[in-house]
């Protein structure tokens, strides 16, 4: 039996809301001095540098070099988190052909003893990356770290995934946080990887579908959205948690003599006891959510998924209570977006990739292609830029 949902816009989420100021001038990397015309040009975004002779790479929308446009460039596509500028550094290179680069900036004001930090920084894999790793961290030091050298910089990475993870998301910013007590002065944040390569975790990456480059050997990472806060709940400050299910647990019933429709819904409880269905209006109570009236539609033009997150991982937990479901994920695009090359492709990738970041393991998602087949509506372009979900047999 085959079963047939789409997925629904919905609103973006933030995985914590801090109300302190921001100790990380120019963030997002949007304050640039000059034009942008090739690559290693991170100090045109003042006030942040590359500690080492290996310049880290800025990009913008707003250039004439391809190479370090957004969201294309040399290495692929992805969109800035807001406004139109990210940077890139390199943290791993195969054989290390290539050196390793970092990026550094001093923050508005000194740290101050006693208290406690949340640093955040925001990475994506780029596209032709043939390699993923782990490992990636933020250093808090009270003197600029400087290297008249390309080797790999020899401090201690006091910010990195408590699981170690290997990041392997494209299409998809990923948070990297932790909490930092301070010591007192330290004023200087760098961004790379700091770990000698025999101690790396590195994976392969396929290529994405409608990238026709050849991948590079190395683990390249585009790098978005720092921020230094301070914080006085520091157990929000938190990236390994899942945002979209942290104070949830998944109910599920799976009674073969059980004839209820519900019992293979799944029901998401919030800490406070109360669900996160749909309201029932007959009794005024939640109900549980209907895995098969979950529908993802896209932005004209674009894959991302930022604001499909929160029902993604609700299929997502949908599958983890249900280890023998298979589904087929299937990219659709409107007509008018039949410019955009591979879109379709795009849209399946960019979700495919999340669910199999979060456990899903990928020979339960199978993938296929639709273009501008099977148009939902033809006066309301919106409904047929999406990814459709067909719920298959289950695994043996």
């Amino acid at each position: 039996m085959k079963k047939l949902y789409s997925i629904l816009p919905f609103l973006a989420m933030s995985f914590f809301v801090l109300a302190q100021d921001n100790l990380v001038p120019n963030p997002t990397f949007q304050t640039v001095e000059k034009k942008v015309k090739e690559e290693g040009q991170i100090e045109l975004a003042t006030p942040w540098i590359s500690p080492t002779l290996v310049k880290a790479d800025l990009y913008t929308k707003s250039t004439k070099n391809g190479l370090v446009g957004t969201p294309e460039n040399a290495y692929g596509e992805e969109k800035p988190m807001e406004g139109d500028n990210y940077a890139g550094f390199l943290a791993y290179s195969y054989k290390n052909k290539e050196p390793r680069s970092y990026l550094q900036v001093q923050l508005s004001q000194q740290l101050e003893a006693g208290k406690t930090y949340c640093i955040t920084f925001h990475v994506s894999l780029a596209d032709l990356s043939k390699f993923a790793t782990n490992y990636i961290g933020a250093a808090i030091t009270k003197n600029a770290i400087s290297a008249n050298n390309t080797d790999v910089l020899k401090v201690e990475s006091q910010i990195v995934s408590k699981k170690l993870t290997t990041y392997e998301q494209q299409y998809y910013w990923t948070p990297i946080c932790g909490v930092y007590k301070a010591s007192g002065g330290e004023e200087f944040l760098t961004i790379g990887n700091f770990t000698p390569d025999e101690k790396l975790q590195i994976g392969k990456v396929k290529r994405p579908r409608g990238f026709t480059n050849p991948q590079l050997p190395d683990a390249y990472y585009f790098v978005d959205n720092v921020s230094v806060i301070e914080t006085s709940t520091p157990n929000q400050c938190d990236c390994d948690s899942d945002p979209a299910m942290r104070n949830a647990e998944v109910v599920n019933r799976n009674f073969s003599s059980d004839k209820n429709p519900a019992a293979n819904k799944i029901e998401i409880i919030g800490s406070d006891g109360s669900s996160s269905g749909a309201k029932n209006t007959e009794n005024g109570v939640n109900a549980p959510i209907d895995i098969n009236d979950i529908t993802i539609t896209f932005v004209a033009k674009s894959y991302a998924i930022d604001d499909n997150v929160k029902k993604i991982d609700q299929i997502i937990a949908y599958l983890k209570a249900n280890p023998k479901v298979k589904i087929s994920l299937i990219g659709h695009i409107d007509k008018s977006e039949k410019e955009i090359d591979k879109l379709d492709g795009k849209r399946v990738a960019a979700v495919y990739k999340y669910m199999v970041s979060k456990g899903i393991k990928a020979d339960r998602l199978n993938r296929e292609l639709k273009s501008d087949e099977e148009p939902v509506d033809v006066k309301d372009p919106m409904k047929n830029m999406r990814v459709e979900i067909i719920e298959e047999v289950g695994l043996d």
